[in-house]
């Protein structure tokens, strides 16, 4: 259920800011918005970040043209000040090499994880910030209790990944979407009214968030349930026996809170440019639960695997989850 172990890559440093946001000059960086705007603020770099810039030589002189020549749309770029104040980029499109004469190099990025408790992690973002950057195959973020894993809490999309015996400062949630007044169920798809909650497969079925997933041959449905913003199934596998829970929340409220339980390990992925968590154990031999987030519409779906055929293999469990929206 790990990811692939593989060195991480090496950093670079940069200690300048250019507010111009043409980072002209070695070691200098700036990172705008989406009207073109340089973000100046940690807050901006953490929520409003649409493309980074960078010097092809950084603070120490030396030439990272070949570890930028690597990168491409979907992989990872992170911007670090310490431990507990960084970001994850996203590369959401081809990176532009430098033009003739320039030694500028331009990515399209969407955050994608970061930490914001450290000091000075707030409020403005001094020129002289040195910061170190690394990209390409980075390593998962992890929660848990044992192996060592993050000592402050860290976003991942929509979740809050929070480490054990944390006691320092939450984000607290917010309401994204509000739920119509006097909302009690939702159109069917031939326009009738819904009312939940029900267990009644053929009410079930014409849930709005209602979607069959691709789960292995002789599997079938042995109960479900709906609620206004959610859908709740169990399936089960060809002896009978309690294969996979499947569930797909409308998720209204950000952060999801996710702390690791006594015995297991939360760890962040990023699945078809979704943000994504696992749950496991320490061994990293069983998968317990797989839950992906579409931002675009606002759902989480989940996967807790009991089958051995999906417990041991993490893959399997992912296709189903993706399954779900593809």
């Amino acid at each position: 259920a790990t990811a692939t172990a593989s060195p991480a890559p090496a950093a670079k440093c940069y200690d300048r800011l250019d507010a111009t946001g043409e980072a002209a000059t070695a070691g200098s960086w700036a990172i705008l918005g989406a009207d073109g705007g340089v973000l100046t603020t940690w807050e901006g770099l953490r929520g409003e970040a649409a493309t980074l810039r960078l010097h092809q030589t950084d603070a120490g002189g030396a030439s990272q043209a070949a570890a930028y020549g690597g990168v491409t749309e979907g992989d990872l770029i992170e911007w670090r000040k310490a431990d507990d104040c960084w970001v994850r980029y996203r590369v959401t499109g081809a990176p532009t090499r430098p033009a003739s004469g320039s030694s500028r190099w331009e990515f399209p990025v969407e955050w994608m994880t970061y930490a914001a408790t450290g000091a000075g992690c707030t409020g403005a973002v001094g020129t002289s910030t040195a910061v170190s950057t690394r990209s390409g195959d980075l390593p998962a973020v992890r929660s848990a209790f044992d192996p060592p894993s993050i000592t402050s809490p860290v976003r991942h999309g929509p979740f809050l990944l929070i480490p054990p015996g944390w006691t320092g400062a939450i984000e607290s949630q917010v309401q994204v979407a509000a739920r119509p007044a006097g909302a009690s169920g939702a159109a069917g798809d031939d326009g009738s009214s819904l009312t939940w909650p029900s267990g009644d497969p053929v009410e079930v079925r014409r849930h709005p968030l209602w979607s069959d997933p691709d789960v292995p041959t002789g599997w079938t449905v042995g109960s479900m349930w709906a609620e206004n913003d959610s859908i709740d199934t169990f399936y089960h596998n060809e002896r009978g026996y309690l294969a996979a829970r499947v569930w797909i929340i409308r998720a209204d409220w950000r952060p999801f809170y996710v702390k690791p339980l006594c015995c297991n390990v939360v760890e962040t992925r990023t699945i078809d440019g979704r943000p994504a968590v696992l749950r496991y154990d320490p061994e990293g031999t069983s998968i317990q639960v797989v839950t992906i987030f579409d931002e675009a519409k606002g759902i989480t779906y989940s996967v807790d695997a009991k089958d051995p055929s999906i417990r041991h293999d993490v893959q399997s469990a992912i296709r189903i989850a993706r399954s779900l929206y593809r």
